[in-house]
């Protein structure tokens, strides 16, 4: 079940619903305080946009002598045309416990994203609802169906530039480390056979 839980973390919800997103991922990754099961990297829309500043127009048509870039454009055809949404990365952190009593372990409680979720079986949900502390989210699964449900929102919270590199670095190697594995072990193959 931990298998079929985590293969469906990486698509699980985006925050940036669109074709055009970028979500990484990595399975086991080292964290400050040991490893979590899943991390996940993915474009998010903060809902704001800002104009580009690449009007060609020189003289503002609109806003009768404002120059271009240092004057901002109050908005006409050519500025709409600009808009440049404003996006963030955002780091999730996924915890997969799949028994009350592997989620009271003190093993794979690694928090460190923007967003932090345990995922569980739907049936375990309401056992372990006390003991997850405030601002730490809840995914139940629905084994049947394979569906995965929010039952209670991460709070958002704000990473260290230090913390964040470190959380990408650590995704990478596993990134990496995964294609050479399995580069290597194909070779192997063609060596043997």
């Amino acid at each position: 079940m931990t298998k079929q839980i985590k293969r469906r973390i990486p698509g699980w919800r985006p925050l940036f619903n669109s074709s055009k997103r970028t979500i990484r991922y990595a399975y086991e990754v080292w964290t400050p305080t040991g490893i979590v099961d899943v991390i996940r990297f993915e474009e998010a829309y903060t809902g704001g946009f800002h104009a580009a500043h690449d009007c060609r127009m020189g003289v503002c048509v609109k806003d009768q002598g404002a120059t271009y870039p240092n004057e901002k454009c109050s908005g006409c055809i050519f500025q709409s045309l600009s808009n440049v949404h404003d996006i963030e990365i955002v780091t999730t952190c996924f915890e997969v416990k799949i028994t009350v009593s592997d989620f009271k372990s003190e093993n794979g409680h690694n928090f460190h994203g923007n967003l932090n979720y345990y995922v569980v079986p739907v049936d375990i949900y309401e056992s372990i609802l006390p003991l997850v502390k405030y601002g730490i989210g809840i995914i139940a699964y629905y084994p049947k169906s394979g569906h995965m449900v929010e039952k209670r929102k991460s709070e958002r919270r704000e990473l260290s530039t230090e913390l964040y590199a470190q959380l990408l670095y650590d995704a990478l190697r596993k990134w990496v480390d995964a294609v050479w594995y399995e580069y290597d072990h194909a070779n192997d193959a063609k060596k043997s056979g």
